[in-house]
């Protein structure tokens, strides 16, 4: 028995490597662990009265994809990226590819299409500092409406998430230590633009990074909304799912800035998004985010952190309840060696509902993995 799985595991390696020779290579991740109050993408838990409900379940995820690369005669490269778990969405169907990406690269600059980032995320990027096991919602993540992402928090129901996002087209050309970036939309309705500047300072490489994002109305859906009511059959109380909240976005822009800094043993970031957009209902709707991180390392060590507040926030209910909200956590990772490190962290999210300033205590610790 032990030597068929030798030799099948022999077999797996030597179409592997011929499939690597062709300029086919495979990836993947993995992870196990515990959470506390967040589900197993790293999301909050929220309870049918929206609060967390002091939940601690087991977390564990694997995933693999595959890199294809190649070049033509001419010398302009070219390739593709898919994850197998979104391999659907790759595919494209009708309403064109949401998942992995696709590009064309030479002299002339990168043209790449899918699920990639736009002109303004490409060079303001995030922050450091996040080394959780799940992401823990993603607080350090700069919240660019071009990326389909929330504004605000990682739960669902909440402003600037945005579906038509996605597929993204993007031209990138790179000149000395500078570089931009064009974006738009599958429909070709929206307009990114970023730009950003390199270069080694006092012993550390530092980078500067600008973007301006022109986007058309759209309706944001949210996760499901949750409620409690008594069982028809058995009277006891359970939770049921109601419709998805939609809000409609309106005609708006969003401007972003950037700062990020790398030395040896420690980096730093900073960024700040302003969004602003019309809508007849309520007027003007403005607001602010601004995102500081850091991390710290020494031999197989790291120590990592970062702080988000919404520094304004007014116009319609759902942007306005988070006028002042802030979060916040303290992350850490032991690197074991062969692509496995132990990570853990602990934070404090947005508010968990739009109805109170509530939030919430997340953590999570466990094992990572790379291959």
């Amino acid at each position: 028995m032990k030597r068929g799985i030798v030799a099948t595991a022999a077999g797996t390696l030597l179409i592997a490597g011929a499939a690597t020779a062709q300029g086919i290579a495979l990836f993947g991740d993995a992870r196990l662990g515990l959470g506390y109050n967040i589900d197993n993408d790293g999301g909050v838990v929220v309870d049918a009265g929206g609060d967390a409900p002091d939940d601690v379940r087991a977390i564990s995820r694997v995933r693999f994809g595959v890199n294809l690369t190649g070049a033509t005669d001419g010398g302009i490269t070219f390739g593709a990226s898919i994850r197998a778990d979104n391999a659907e969405g790759g595919e494209g169907g009708t309403d064109g590819m949401n998942e992995g990406e696709v590009f064309v690269s030479g002299a002339w600059g990168t043209l790449t299409y899918g699920d990639t980032d736009a002109a303004d995320e490409q060079w303001v990027g995030e922050v450091p500092g996040n080394y959780s096991l799940t992401g823990l919602t993603d607080i350090n993540e700069t919240r660019f409406v071009s990326n389909g992402g929330s504004y605000g928090q990682d739960n669902g129901s909440i402003f600037a998430e945005n579906p038509l996002a996605r597929p993204t087209m993007r031209y990138d050309f790179d000149f000395e230590n500078f570089g931009v970036s064009l974006s738009t939309n599958r429909d070709l309705t929206d307009i990114g633009v970023g730009a950003g500047y390199a270069a080694d300072f006092a012993g550390g490489s530092w980078s500067v990074g600008v973007g301006y994002y022109k986007f058309d109305s759209f309706v944001s859906i949210g996760d499901p909304t949750l409620a409690l009511v008594d069982d028809a059959d058995t009277g006891e109380p359970v939770i049921v799912e109601g419709a998805p909240v939609e809000t409609v976005v309106p005609d708006g822009e969003q401007w972003s800035v950037g700062l990020q800094g790398d030395y040896e043993t420690f980096a730093f970031g900073v960024t700040y998004v302003h969004l602003s957009s019309d809508t007849e209902a309520d007027g003007k709707v403005e607001a602010g985010d601004l995102l500081a991180g850091g991390s710290y390392s020494l031999d197989a060590f790291s120590i990592g952190g970062f702080y988000a507040r919404v520094m304004s926030a007014e116009g319609t209910e759902d942007i306005g309840v988070f006028d002042g909200e802030d979060a916040y956590g303290l992350t850490a990772q032991y690197d074991l060696g062969g692509g496995a490190t132990i990570n853990g962290g602990i934070a404090n999210s947005y508010s968990i509902s739009t109805d109170d300033d509530e939030s919430a205590t997340i953590a999570d610790f466990g094992i990572a993995m790379e291959f």
